[in-house]
């Protein structure tokens, strides 16, 4: 997180600050930004968006990702919405087949520009290198590799992933070893190639990576 005293970024078009008006000090907006962030259906929520490989993702690759039923999902898609953190982005090209979707949940600019003050950017790298060692169904494949709309531009800048350092790339080796010897699950879908033999049993914990 920022060491600055300010509050939270600024808002889209500068609209009123999502987390308090010019009469709550800088340092209870960030309080509560926080504390909105690190809720835990909606922190799996940024986690599975910022690992995804578009950065936007569907209602159904949230539900295959996040350990949380359909309508929580959804619950919370909205709320960081009214927050301006995400937003419903709608492909209208014409490039889509009859049954692939055109609803994506991706960030904005000033969800962005939140994310990185609480450096939940720096780990992008290593949420993608989870995705893409998660088994896929064929409908989430088929969902993941959709025509998309385009991203704001600073918002793609912004989620563009750096030459990796040998701190990230430690920390990616170390994750996904921990990953496939049982370690904590970040997201709710087996690894790559997942053991047929072994079941999962009802109601079996799901822990979650702290990586921020």
């Amino acid at each position: 997180m920022s060491n600055s005293v300010g509050g939270p970024g600024n808002p889209i078009g500068g609209e009123a600050d999502p987390f308090g008006g010019d009469d709550v000090l800088p340092i209870e907006k960030q309080r509560r930004a926080h504390q909105f962030l690190t809720q835990e259906t909606r922190y799996h929520i940024i986690q599975a968006v910022l690992g995804h490989p578009r950065y936007l993702a569907t209602l159904d690759e949230f539900e295959y990702l996040v350990p949380k039923n359909r309508s929580t999902i959804r619950e919370h898609l909205d709320r960081l919405a009214e927050k301006q953190v995400m937003a419903k982005y709608k492909y209208r090209g014409d490039e889509a087949e009859r049954n692939d979707p055109r609803e994506f949940w991706g960030l904005t600019s000033y969800g962005v520009t939140l994310l990185d003050e609480y450096s939940y950017l720096r780990y992008v790298p290593v949420l993608r290198a989870l995705q893409e060692h998660l088994y896929l169904t064929e409908k989430i494949k088929r969902h993941q590799d959709a025509p998309r709309p385009d991203l704001p531009e600073d918002v793609s800048d912004a989620l563009k992933i750096p030459e990796l350092d040998d701190e990230t790339e430690t920390l990616i080796d170390d994750v996904l070893a921990a990953r496939e010897h049982g370690g904590g699950r970040l997201f709710d879908a087996p690894p790559i190639e997942p053991n047929e033999d072994i079941e999962t049993e009802d109601g079996a914990d799901r822990p979650l990576d702290e990586l921020f």
